[in-house]
């Protein structure tokens, strides 16, 4: 989640500038961040497939998931209202739309991507578990040739290449991570292996973005694949989550305080995502530390000011999570509290 917040940080400035001789340091260390972080939502559906493969859809989960999609929808844009930013007068019917209808209205993407992955669980774990090992081998590379190899190799825009952004890309994440759960990583057996493949796919973003950056500058030639290693369904994107998925499963485990932290905070982490990603916040909070135009800066002063924002966005984010959940906590004890009373009488 900290990776995601350095990519909302990134992306959304204006701190990935044209690679090129032009671009201060600050411009270079900025995509080295960034093709560091890239990797991240993948990691996620990969995590999301590793465990949810065993599990049982849960109807309440998918509730619990969606209740608390409208508490950021509803409760960012209250914020805005109170704090006079935003008039209820100036709102739109796509807007209502959005407040209404926010899975389907795609205010958070990956949200949309994971209910409808979430809402077929049965489907995907009972036909993951009726195939043999051969049979998912095979389809999961025929996904993966359809949807990454393809993108990852031609010089063009595929009218099928949506970049990672739809469901469709991360049930084939989800099933790679369900692959791994049932039948291994075969060659990915320890942290080395895993590290040296997050770090060579990283690099191999890096490389494909500057070659890409350097025709375009001499010959004005692929501008709409500048960016293409960095996509999420490209092939470089997908080998970095793997690697660092590799690295951590096979790590030693943490020490005893530094676990319970992590237990402590891993169930407010999703929290941190909808509240700098919600509509309001989505382009404001890069504003709050100065990022838009620390290009300028110096480079220390940069970096102070990128990771002061990604540190204090991911603190926010887990408090306001801690509030969303202590709320929706009392709110069930009344609930059934007043069931309880109603059975009585």
């Amino acid at each position: 989640m900290m990776m995601v917040t350095m990519l909302h940080a990134l992306g959304k400035s204006d701190l990935l500038g044209m690679l090129g001789a032009d671009l201060p340091i600050g411009g270079w260390i900025t995509w080295i961040l960034e093709a560091l972080s890239i990797s991240a939502v993948n990691v996620f559906m990969l995590l999301s497939g590793y465990y949810l493969i065993h599990s049982k859809f849960k109807l309440v989960r998918l509730f619990e998931l969606i209740f608390q999609v409208f508490f950021y929808v509803i409760g960012s844009l209250l914020v805005f209202v109170v704090a006079g930013k935003i008039s209820l007068k100036s709102l739109t019917i796509y807007d209502a739309l959005q407040v209404v209808f926010p899975v389907h209205m795609e205010v958070y993407w990956f949200i949309t991507a994971y209910v409808v992955i979430y809402m077929l669980l049965p489907i995907l774990s009972g036909g993951v578990k009726a195939l043999t090992e051969k049979q998912f081998r095979i389809t999961l590379i025929c996904l993966l040739v359809y949807e990454c190899a393809f993108k990852s190799v031609l010089p063009v825009r595929l009218t099928t290449d949506t970049r990672g952004y739809t469901f469709f890309w991360y049930v084939i994440v989800f099933l790679l991570g369900a692959y791994f759960r049932l039948y291994g990583f075969r060659f990915l057996t320890n942290s080395l292996r895993g590290i040296l493949l997050y770090g060579l796919a990283t690099l191999g973003c890096l490389a494909e973005l500057f070659a890409l950056a350097l025709i375009y500058l001499h010959t004005g030639r692929l501008k709409d694949m500048l960016r293409v290693s960095m996509d999420y369904n490209h092939v470089f994107t997908l080998l970095a989550a793997v690697g660092l998925f590799v690295t951590f499963l096979h790590a030693k485990p943490m020490g005893q305080k530094a676990g319970k932290l992590v237990i402590r905070l891993a169930p407010y982490a999703l929290g941190v995502y909808l509240l700098q990603e919600s509509l309001p916040f989505r382009y404001e909070w890069q504003n709050w530390f100065g990022l838009n135009g620390a290009l300028a800066k110096s480079l220390p002063e940069l970096l102070l000011r990128l990771f002061a924002a990604v540190l204090a966005m991911f603190v926010l984010g887990i408090l306001a999570d801690m509030v969303r959940a202590l709320l929706f906590s009392l709110l069930l004890k009344l609930c059934r509290r007043k069931d309880k009373d109603a059975c009585t009488t």
